[in-house]
């Protein structure tokens, strides 16, 4: 492929690139402490078979991520196992509800964001906003707690990225607020669930004394209940763009639909599913005079693609999508006709019937793409 096109597409104008030549790979000087392990080497019909989506999250080690230290000493001196078996326990707890709390972590951290780039990135305030949509906060868990949770995972996770490294790093010149990754909301809610529902050290018993008892309870008794139901008739409503006009409308533009996709592709693999990040893809909606011109911003877009994900939009039936979040050309296909429904009901009402309308559309999209040329008439 042609490196200027690449650059072209990666970079804005006025970006830098800076490339450094060396005399080749160096060893790591450092021992790298909680290093997942390396997946065992497997071969299929297709060629090698790699680790899953999942890989990161089942082999998270929660106690070099620091959440040992949220384990209640009390179990640990009557049971020297409990620390194991809660951190355990904890990660099962993740495991479980990772779906569902990715499309949270979806929905809350493009709310009010107008920059793609970033998307996955979650600000205070919109960690802020998820909580407080779930009811958490009580007279004796008032808002600025939520603020302290966020702050102390972040100084611990950065003090246990500085006792990692040996060697003196420069000082960093970055002023820009801390965020969390998806992985960093996930511990971040076990700090926010001890915090809210640990033991009371004085005072009348409350809370839970397992640390997987307190993540559970955030969980099932208030992310999902008050956040649950309103994301679910957002993305159900979506629904309504299924009928058999669309359907057959869709299934004789599948070609030129999954030409477009390839058309959005930065690099070609024969032997791998098609698919492009969502992030990506929003360089090509934009340009597609789509994404925030005609109806549709950032969080708008996320509910799209969790229809596009996710056949049962319901939180608790949510399996775990690859992270960074990417559609393939079934997502894509489904991901068009959300977006033309969104398009289509925002605003005044139209003469033309929902069919029509998308039709004009993929045409649109197809010519902007390239893929479907129109041709004149000598």
């Amino acid at each position: 492929m042609d490196v200027d096109i690449v650059l072209n597409e990666v970079c804005e104008d006025d970006d830098a690139v800076t490339v450094e030549f060396s005399q080749g790979p160096e060893a790591f000087k450092a021992r790298w402490e909680g290093r997942p392990n390396t997946p065992p080497f497997q071969w299929g019909k297709e060629g090698e078979i790699g680790p899953t989506d999942n890989e990161w999250l089942n082999e998270m080690d929660l106690k070099s991520l620091g959440l040992d230290a949220l384990v209640n000493p009390d179990l640990v001196a009557q049971n020297r196992a409990a620390l194991e078996q809660d951190l355990h326990a904890v990660h099962n707890v993740l495991l479980q509800y990772a779906g569902g709390l990715q499309a949270l972590f979806k929905f809350y951290d493009s709310q009010k964001e107008e920059d793609p780039k970033q998307l996955d990135r979650m600000t205070l305030d919109q960690f802020r906003a998820l909580l407080a949509d779930a009811r958490i906060t009580t007279d004796n868990f008032k808002a600025p707690a939520i603020d302290e949770c966020f702050h102390e995972f972040q100084a611990d996770a950065q003090s246990r990225v500085e006792l990692t490294i040996t060697r003196k790093l420069p000082a960093s010149t970055s002023t820009a607020a801390p965020t969390l990754t998806f992985q960093d909301f996930l511990l971040c809610l076990v700090w926010v669930a001890n915090k809210k529902f640990q033991l009371a050290l004085e005072g009348p018993t409350s809370g839970y004394a397992e640390l997987s008892q307190q993540l559970s309870h955030l969980i099932t008794d208030h992310l999902f209940p008050n956040l649950g139901p309103a994301l679910y008739e957002r993305v159900k409503a979506l629904d309504a763009a299924v009928t058999d006009n669309t359907t057959l409308l869709l299934k004789k533009g599948r070609r030129l639909t999954e030409q477009t996709l390839d058309s959005c592709q930065l690099r070609r693999v024969a032997a791998a599913e098609r698919a492009i990040d969502i992030k990506y893809l929003c360089v090509h909606l934009k340009k597609w005079d789509i994404l925030q011109k005609r109806g549709v911003d950032l969080n708008g877009l996320m509910i799209i693609l969790l229809y596009a994900k996710h056949r049962d939009p319901e939180l608790i039936k949510m399996e775990l999508k690859k992270q960074p979040m990417e559609v393939n050309y079934d997502e894509f296909e489904r991901l068009l006709l959300a977006l033309a429904y969104k398009m289509y009901t925002a605003g005044e009402s139209r003469p033309e019937p929902f069919d029509e309308f998308l039709g004009e559309m993929l045409d649109e999209i197809y010519k902007k793409a390239g893929v479907l040329v129109q041709l004149h008439p000598k």
